[in-house]
This record gives structure tokens, sequence and C-alpha cells, in this order.
């Protein structure tokens, strides 16, 4: 399903920040240019992030970068009563200015932004430390709530309990704080895959012998090329399938894998679910 594109109205001040009620979380498949920053401290369901699913409940701090479709949807049965609740943070790229993340000095929060783009889903205790602080910013005037903004991606681009959410063939986004030489393996791996290459093409792009590349890659990715480049196919699968413009069959060549039960083996593998599974969410 093509997600709705939303239009966040920015106030005079630089950036976005408000508390939502809701009966339960309804909040249809939906992109905005955006960054947003999600602080949900009520309520149950299910989250979808790019090709990411996840059960959510109280207590959860999301960081989703620009344009990556995500929705939250909360359990039937929950009681009208128990309302689901959160507080969003939605700013620009250059809320600061055009060029302010280019400083040394902000160089972990521009990584921070760049890795959200997949999204980013932290764990406790970084959790509660930041909840206070983004209370707190409810209240404050637009100068003092700028600089608190800026405090808390500090304070997230230092955190260790964390992971990405949508796979890197999902979001076709790359993390340029990656070296160079690694880099430009995983470009080579998004403009061909749908080729269907395999360890020895990738292996002598990057001019190393395939058991020299395997280890090179495992080492720097902590997957081998294979489990990466699956990945990779069934995140653009995940993304053909939200479009609806292919039925499963077509998708499966267009992803560059040459049987359907092959293709259906690694979506079920890396999604947990079959495609004809997949997208019935998106219904």
């Amino acid at each position: 399903m093509k997600p709705l594109f939303e239009k966040v109205l920015l106030p005079s001040s630089p950036f976005i920040i408000k508390e939502e009620h809701f009966e339960r979380f309804d909040i249809q498949w939906h992109i905005h240019p955006e960054f947003e920053l999600s602080y949900i401290f009520q309520g149950a369901g299910t989250l979808n992030i790019g090709d990411y699913s996840s059960e959510i409940g109280k207590h959860e701090l999301l960081l989703l970068g620009p344009n990556l479709p995500h929705s939250w949807y909360g359990v039937q049965n929950i009681k009208p009563a128990f309302k689901a609740k959160q507080i969003v943070i939605q700013f620009p790229y250059d809320f600061l200015g055009k060029d302010f993340f280019q400083n040394q000095a902000l160089a972990k929060i521009k990584e921070l932004l760049s890795n959200s783009f997949r999204g980013i889903r932290f764990y406790d205790p970084q959790i509660q430390r930041i909840a206070v602080r983004i209370r707190r910013m409810l209240h404050m005037p637009d100068f003092e709530r700028t600089i608190e903004l800026l405090n808390i991606l500090n304070i997230l681009a230092q955190s260790k309990h964390c992971s990405t959410l949508s796979s890197i063939g999902y979001s076709n986004h790359l993390n340029e704080h990656e070296s160079a030489r690694l880099n430009s393996i995983y470009k080579f791996i998004l403009y061909h895959f749908r080729m269907n290459i395999g360890l020895k093409a990738v292996s002598e792009f990057a001019n190393m012998t395939p058991q020299a590349f395997s280890k090179y890659f495992k080492e720097r990715t902590r997957k081998n090329f294979i489990t990466f480049l699956n990945e990779v196919k069934i995140g653009y699968a995940c993304r053909l399938i939200n479009e609806k413009k292919m039925n499963i069959s077509q998708i499966c060549y267009e992803c560059g894998y040459t049987n359907l039960s092959n293709f259906n083996r690694q979506f079920k593998r890396i999604m947990q679910q079959t495609p004809t599974q997949y997208a019935k969410q998106f219904m």
C-alpha cells in the first residue's frame, strides 16, 4: 500500500512538539519529510516501520528519518478507558540552519540522524532519562526547547542501547560514516542485487578473493554476505508489496530470485511470515 503523505505544518518555532491521546493507536501507514522522535508512554499494539514490524507497549522511544513509512496500530480488545498516549517531536534536518550539522563537534548527532533513515529503537535505561527531558520540553519557551532537543539528540547519539529497524534494502539509505570501501560495496550490492549477483561478482568488484571478501564482510557487518544479500532482496520485496503494483510472482523475479519457492522460503525466514501474509497487513 502506498503510504499517505503527511504535511507537517511547522509553526514559527523551528520544530513541532505535541502530546497526542487516542482511544487506541490507529495511525495509518504514512510518510513525511521531517525527522520524528516519538515517546510512547501509554498504549499497546503493533508498529510497522518500513519492513520492520513489532509489538509495542508503554515506554517506547523511536527516532525515524525522513520519508520512512510507518504506522502504529492498537490492539483490538483494549479497554476504551486505556488510552494510547505519545509525545511526538518532528523537525527538519535544517531546523538549526542548512550547514549546522556539518560542524565536526556534531559528527555523532549527524551519524545518528543518518542511521535514523532505517528507524532506531532505544531501550532502557535510556528511555526514562530521555522521557523526563521530553516531558519538560512541552512547557519550555522556544529557545530553551531548541537547546533541549539538541541535548537529547546528543544523548541518543552516545547510546549503546538501541537498534536499527528497517532493512537497508527497504530504506536504500547508506550510513555515510561507513568506510569508503565498505560503502562502495554496499552501493554495488544495492545497484546490482536484482541481477542475481553472487559472492564471485562482489568479490571481484572489491578486488578480493571470495574467501578474503567473506572474512572482510563478516568482520565489519557481523553477518555473512549471502545473509545480507537476502535481507536486501527481501527488504526491496517488502517495499514492492507495499506499493501494490506487482503480484508476488513478479516481485520474486524483480528482486533477483530465480524461483518462487526460494523467494518464499527466504521471505518467511527473514520476515517470519509469507509474502501473502505480509501483504494482507497493508490491504
